[in-house]
């Protein structure tokens, strides 16, 4: 009798049990909740007049653009979860999935300043153009050497293409890539 060897070659993963709204709750979870309520609470104070109405319904709208399911976003629901007074980790659990829809509709300035996204304020973002547009010039008028010149082009093109939103900007650069060949 002849013996047979063969391998088993499926490389498929396996797929998970969880779906996307199941989440496993983490050691520092509560400390990052607690951070998004002081970052919430922080943002109310800049909002005039129904402050937790307004902020519970950008943080909805931004959930909803974001496609999130299977949480209701209303503002007794919002705060019970945050405040979160039964240490529930049901409640943790939904905080740390609206957490990016949370930090994205709050202003990048108290998100930044409590650690929930990176990125730079409207302002930084002028003065970064104008500081790279003032150093394209520079090149240019100095008469500085052509690899130089290109490359502070460039930064003064990406530094300008930042000011647009997202989708924008990857329309101006792919335009600009369009147009490369008429200035070579």
């Amino acid at each position: 009798m002849q013996s047979v060897a063969f391998e088993h070659l499926n490389r498929l993963k396996p797929a998970s049990l969880k779906t996307e709204n199941q989440y496993e709750p983490r050691r520092r979870d509560n400390l990052r909740r607690q951070a998004i309520l002081t970052a919430v609470r922080e943002w109310e104070l800049t909002l005039p007049g129904q402050a937790q109405d307004i902020v519970t319904q950008l943080v909805a709208e931004q959930w909803a653009k974001e496609g999130g399911r299977g949480i209701t976003v209303n503002k007794q629901n919002l705060y019970r979860y945050l405040k979160n007074e039964t240490n529930s980790s049901k409640y943790t659990a939904y905080v740390m999935q609206l957490a990016d829809a949370i930090s994205m509709a709050m202003p990048i300035e108290i998100a930044r300043k409590h650690g929930l996204r990176q990125g730079k304020t409207d302002f930084e973002l002028v003065a970064e153009a104008i500081k790279e547009c003032g150093e394209h010039h520079q090149a240019k008028l100095l008469g500085l050497p052509t690899k130089k010149q290109a490359k502070e082009g460039f930064e003064n093109l990406l530094a300008n293409a930042a000011l647009l939103p997202g989708e924008l900007a990857g329309v101006v650069i792919a335009h600009l890539q369009a147009l490369a060949p008429l200035f070579t």
